[in-house]
């Protein structure tokens, strides 16, 4: 393949959002619904429609699941780990997942989900649960995790352990232990021989959200336009490093074309360094775009509430909600195009191929009367 070295790092390797989006394009499921109780609906990927679920029906990646009132539900992964979603939750199969990392990913806009990880889940990979204001990343077997109107996010680890972290602080809560933060009290708090009242905290959750929307709201606005002015940062610095990667590119042919094997692997040694830091983008942009997630959906269930003919009668504030809901709409639709464009780039596959350049730079080491690229 002629001038493989052009081809290695032009920006043609496009790839899907995380491994379980590949598994969806092959039909692959997450899991399965194995139980259900009440109203318990489901949102495919890409779709804007909501349908009652059954029991048996496939779970993918991307996939939306809320539940009503007196409601819950159980969905059961190929890996045989499970999740119990309790009710009036929404979640969604997180697809923003960079593809160096190995994880399970379940973003809980609000409600209470009860997680049982299998230890064959752990070997593999990571299992994490996020909330608008935590991430909960699994290295235990039984946890439940509770996300409430006003920002609330409660932790009760019932075996192995738990990392919480809310990007100001970081704290690993143990078997028989607690921990509970919110937008207004970000010090995580561990407490030993935690047992929430769920029901409680969810009652509170909204008597807290309709005494002050604009607050709350308030909360959840400042931290999409923060996330969104650090989102665009790196994305372009993902395109300006993408950009020099290809100037390197068009510098180590003409080292090669002139017979310089010195500047040749120097130039190959600088695309390695920046392989090396679009990968660390790559994950940072996947994070950034799970807590934008959270972000978006919480703020979009105020929206509903505030435009619910009942409900919106009870809830002061809902004018700052809904004159900043189309706002927060619009973002969300160019958050979209940032993901993807920060995301493009496959590090491994790149690792790969810059792995048989290295193989084949031996090759013309060995005879510099080989012409490397014509016999790519």
């Amino acid at each position: 393949m002629k001038h493989i070295l052009i081809l290695l790092l032009s920006l043609t390797m496009m790839l899907s959002f995380s491994p379980g989006a590949i598994a969806r394009e092959n039909q692959e499921p997450l899991g399965k619904i194995t139980s259900l109780k009440g109203r318990f609906d489901i949102k495919k990927k890409d779709s804007r429609v909501w349908v009652d679920a059954v029991t048996g029906m496939d779970v993918f990646y991307g996939d939306a699941v809320r539940t009503g009132d007196l409601s819950k539900g159980t969905i059961t992964f190929v890996d045989e780990s499970f999740v119990k979603v309790h009710a009036n939750s929404q979640i969604v199969m997180n697809t923003i997942i960079s593809p160096l990392e190995k994880k399970n990913s379940i973003l809980m806009f609000f409600g209470r989900v009860w997680s049982k990880v299998s230890r064959k889940a752990l070997h593999r990979k990571l299992f994490e649960v996020q909330t608008p204001t935590a991430v909960c990343g699994v290295r235990g077997t039984d946890f439940e995790t509770g996300a409430y109107e006003d920002g609330t996010t409660l932790v009760q680890v019932n075996s192995g352990k738990v990392t919480i972290d809310n990007e100001i602080h970081q704290e690993t809560v143990y078997e028989n232990q607690g921990a509970r933060l919110s937008y207004e009290a970000r010090k995580i708090r561990v407490e030993p021989g935690y047992q929430p009242d769920w029901e409680q905290n969810e009652t509170q959750g909204r008597k807290n959200l309709f005494a002050d929307g604009e607050k709350y709201g308030g909360y959840v606005h400042t931290e999409i336009y923060e996330r969104r002015d650090r989102l665009k940062d790196m994305v372009a610095r993902t395109t300006a490093l993408s950009e020099h990667k290809q100037n390197l590119a068009v510098v180590a042919e003409t080292a090669r074309d002139e017979g310089d094997n010195a500047a040749y692997e120097a130039r190959l040694a600088e695309i390695e360094a920046i392989n090396r830091e679009l990968g660390d983008l790559n994950k940072r942009i996947a994070y950034a775009g799970g807590r934008m997630e959270c972000q978006f959906g919480l703020f979009s269930h105020y929206g509903y509430l505030a435009k619910h003919p009942e409900l919106s009668k009870h809830f002061k504030g809902r004018e700052f909600i809904l004159k900043e809901l189309d706002n927060i709409e619009m973002i969300q639709a160019e958050f979209n195009t940032m993901i993807e464009e920060g995301m493009k780039m496959s590090m491994e596959d790149m690792d790969d191929m810059m792995e048989e350049m290295r193989h084949k730079m031996k090759e013309y080491k060995n005879d510099q009367k080989k012409d490397l690229f014509d016999e790519m």
